[in-house]
């Protein structure tokens, strides 16, 4: 196919999905609707070579550590010190979930389906990325599809279980506020400021962030082969690191105006396992995929509610934030808007359960999808 005409059709079906996905306020995921029209594309003739012509594919392979060190660089370490309790929830129920859907999974379904999908259900997109050799390591190229499938169809999971629950939490807040029973003063303790180096802003333009990226990421991949962990993780930790101490700014990828490109292209790795999919291998898969779904839902609800409690904190609220492991961000900021827009009766009110509720949203989301699910794949990834 033409490389820029594979581009062009890729784009295209990225944007209907931006598009269903902002009309249904994320309930139908952009990966949702692409995943769909890319799966009936290679059916009705559309080259399965599509993505590699496109140059996305072999760009994402090259970049993909990149977007982790981004990932990484958004994670702040105040904001963790600050929502300490909600760290622990959403660490404790996301490896209750992997490991109930692994040891339970794999009684009821195929154990490698129970394997491939234990870290994906518990996180999403990374975990995914991490998992897809095992498909090569057990010469079942079915397994990618199936990953994809759980991740594509998560969200129909969380996202419904996050909004309800936090809903009712939030209407638990509110009343409790206007009864004056609690006090939305915020926390103005100091911060722990880690920084070691101040760059000037003539060593943040664009080119010198990509190129201090690449070299982070080459860093990474030599680290990978001496130590065996999944670049993908070590490039995580890179971007944590480094942003703490200064040497990589906020949201690097952004600021070098790299950000929408580099995800477009790893989209593509997920996508690739789709190119193999005939309608006989997707019916056969509704089964276990239902059992998985169902399953890691009420993994979610018990163990949170149970940790939640530990915590001392509302089961409610307990349910709201694990559910955010099914989906992450941006869901997890659309669905604090909801509820803040929901739960407040005027501008100060809903600026009131905003500042209560988006930290606890957000940071669910990266503690599950971005950290803990990952370095479980990367471990799990090797139980073949």
């Amino acid at each position: 196919m033409n490389p820029v005409l594979a581009m062009f059709y890729v784009f295209l079906v990225y944007s209907v999905g931006d598009f269903i996905a902002d009309k249904t306020k994320a309930f139908i995921s952009m990966f949702l609707v692409s995943a769909t029209v890319f799966t009936i594309s290679f059916w009705n003739g559309v080259p399965r070579s599509l993505f590699v012509d496109s140059g996305l594919l072999p760009f994402a392979k090259i970049t993909i550590c990149m977007a982790m060190i981004h990932i990484g660089s958004s994670i702040d370490f105040n904001d963790f010190l600050k929502e300490w309790r909600t760290v622990i929830l959403a660490f404790a129920a996301t490896l209750a979930i992997c490991m109930g859907v692994f040891f339970i999974g794999r009684l009821l379904i195929d154990p490698y389906y129970a394997l491939m999908s234990a870290p994906i259900m518990a996180g999403a997109t990374i975990s995914y990325l991490i998992m897809e050799p095992l498909a090569e390591a057990v010469s079942r190229p079915e397994l990618k599809i199936f990953g994809v499938l759980i991740l594509v169809t998560q969200s129909f999971i969380g996202i419904p279980m996050a909004s309800f629950f936090c809903k009712k939490e939030g209407d638990r807040y509110m009343e409790a506020f206007r009864e004056g029973r609690i006090s939305a003063e915020k926390n103005k303790g100091s911060k722990l400021d880690l920084r070691l180096f101040h760059l000037p802003e003539k060593l943040s333009t664009p080119n010198v962030i990509i190129c201090k990226l690449a070299f982070i990421s080459y860093l990474c991949s030599v680290l990978a082969k001496i130590t065996g962990i999944n670049w993908m993780i070590l490039g995580l930790i890179a971007g944590v690191i480094f942003h703490a101490v200064g040497l990589v700014e906020e949201n690097c990828l952004v600021k070098a105006n790299g950000f929408t490109f580099v995800m477009a292209s790893i989209f593509t790795l997920i996508f690739a396992g789709l190119t193999q999919t005939t309608p006989e291998m997707l019916l056969s898969m509704l089964q276990p995929l239902s059992i998985i779904l169902v399953l890691g839902a009420l993994l979610c609800v018990v163990s949170s509610v149970i940790i939640g409690r530990l915590l001392h904190f509302g089961w409610r609220l307990s349910i709201g934030l694990a559910a955010a492991a099914f989906f992450g961000f941006p869901g997890t900021y659309l669905i604090a808007k909801e509820v803040s827009n929901a739960c407040g009766r005027n501008g100060d009110e809903v600026k009131v359960m905003w500042d209560y509720m988006m930290p606890k949203l957000i940071i669910s989301g990266i503690v599950s999808v971005s950290v803990v699910s990952g370095l479980l794949g990367s471990i799990m990834v090797h139980w073949a």
